[in-house]
């Protein structure tokens, strides 16, 4: 008999694991519901569907010291591959996405049967008293049960309870997504960061160069006996100064190369080629106006997106506290084999196998239960209005975000226009003065003073050049509509 029940059951498995659509169900098969790679965004379902369209997952090995001492110099595009697969936050977020799958899949499993099976099975030894003697009966007994129950009704507890798991699990997506923007925007701000101080080098040394040509000149008119040995001194000290700017800037890359590699999630110690400051395209506009990315944000962020499903579970929690107040019903039924042999008192033994079985409609309702069921209604109820008040501060929040990126990124783009007139007009300046000093027409503190107005213009100009961008990049995230480049 065991073996039939084994075989029924295993022929019951075969023929729905054989069914394609139970096997997309989330109980099934819960990670088709969550995002099924670290480095691919999450794709929301169309609206009144179950199905997810997600990406397959390319295999992405961990960047070591040695392959990155071989790479070429990285654009963007490249970097944030490597940092989408190999941040540790986009995992985590992975994995927080596949959690709430799990959940949701066993959210469902109340809305199918309970099958177990039971099976007492030993020797039983007892002596018992018997007309003025004692009997003793020993007895070999094995009882194999399989039961199953089934709940009919429980006015919405398996709705609520799946309803609020289907929401965690839209949020944790959605919250994958976001994570994946932190990302992005992580790595282009430190990208154009550390671009930014390789061009602070690069001024530097034009700097440094110009310094010592301002020696040069000094010491040209000094031999000549045109010159004074202060102006020598001051010049020479101007040399110094641009040494020690070089310094310094060359200090920012490294950490500006630290900040990248935390942004990508790679060790810092891996010497990674980047492209320049100067190779990135300037945007000319945002192509929306503020009201506009405002509209845009509200629709497209994950995170917004996220806290409207989190507002979504609570209210089911709601309804699933409000369902505790009524009955469940349910069937339950079992069947087995009493199996036995037993001798009493000796010889004869006596060998038997009786079928038992039953069936019951069973109903359960807790009428009492010290006010537990009420006191649930309310602390879903106030988890419902704080989910609420969160998704109304984060829609203030990232509006108010938008706002300040927009208009930063107008500042950033009269700045940038600013840098450019005042680089041009320090370097007509200064070779202007170059030449009148030469003519000895001007004194070595109008000649410095116009060199240090050069130094500040290249200065300015690299920094409203990386200020632009950043900017550009802040309006896109604060939008919640970066593009990542080679994804969906």
């Amino acid at each position: 008999m065991t073996r039939t029940l084994a075989g029924a059951a295993c022929a019951l498995l075969v023929t729905l694991s054989g069914c394609a659509k139970f096997a997309e169900q989330p109980e099934v098969n819960p990670d088709r519901y969550a995002p099924l790679a670290v480095d691919r965004v999450w794709t929301p379902a169309p609206i009144n569907t179950e199905s997810y369209t997600i990406a397959t997952r390319d295999q992405v090995e961990s960047i070591t010291p040695e392959q990155g001492q071989a790479m070429r110099a990285y654009d963007l595009p490249a970097l944030i591959d490597v940092a989408l697969s190999h941040n540790p936050s986009t995992r985590r977020a992975w994995q927080s996405a596949r959690l709430a799958a799990a959940r949701y899949g066993i959210a469902r499993s109340p809305y199918y049967p309970k099958v177990s099976f039971d099976s007492d099975q030993g020797y039983v030894r007892f002596p018992f008293q018997d007309a003025g003697r004692v009997s003793v009966v020993k007895q070999w007994e094995i009882s194999p049960i399989i039961n199953a129950t089934y709940t009919l009704l429980d006015f919405g507890r398996r709705s609520s309870s799946a309803k609020a798991a289907r929401e965690r699990l839209a949020a944790a997506n959605y919250t994958f997504n976001r994570t994946m923007q932190d990302i992005v925007f992580n790595v282009e701000r430190s990208f154009y960061a550390l671009g930014a101080s390789k061009a602070a080098v690069a001024a530097a040394e034009q700097n440094l160069k110009l310094a010592k040509t301002d020696l040069d000149a000094v010491q040209q008119r000094l031999d000549l006996g045109l010159a004074t040995e202060p102006a020598l001194l001051l010049a020479r000290q101007r040399v110094a100064s641009g040494e020690f700017d070089l310094a310094s800037a060359n200090v920012l890359v490294s950490d500006a190369q630290a900040n990248l590699a935390v942004a990508m999630g790679i060790a810092a110690n891996v010497p990674l080629q980047v492209e320049s400051l100067e190779a990135q395209p300037l945007p000319n506009s945002l192509g929306a106006e503020v009201d506009q990315l405002i509209n845009d944000a509200i629709k497209l962020r994950p995170d917004l997106a996220s806290r409207v499903a989190t507002l979504k579970s609570r209210e089911a929690s709601v309804r699933r506290a409000k369902a505790e107040f009524y009955p469940t019903l349910g069937v339950t039924a079992n069947y087995g084999e009493n199996l036995w042999q037993y001798t009493f008192s000796g010889p004869p033994a006596i060998t038997t196998g009786t079928p038992q079985y039953e069936a019951l409609l069973t109903l359960k309702w807790d009428l009492f239960t010290g006010f537990s069921h009420l006191n649930g209604v309310r602390e879903a109820e106030a988890e419902r209005e704080e989910a609420r008040a969160d998704l109304q501060s984060l829609e203030l929040n990232a509006i108010s975000a938008v706002w300040r990126a927009y208009h930063d990124f107008k500042a950033a783009q009269k700045k940038y226009q600013f840098a450019e007139a005042l680089l041009a007009a320090s370097r007509d300046a200064y070779q202007s003065t170059l030449e009148t000093y030469r003519q000895g027409l001007s004194t070595i503190v109008e000649l410095l003073t116009a060199d240090r107005d050069v130094a500040n213009a290249r200065y300015t100009m690299i920094q409203s050049r990386a200020d632009l961008l950043t900017s550009y990049a802040a309006v896109t995230y604060a939008a919640g509509a970066i593009p990542i480049p080679g994804h969906p």
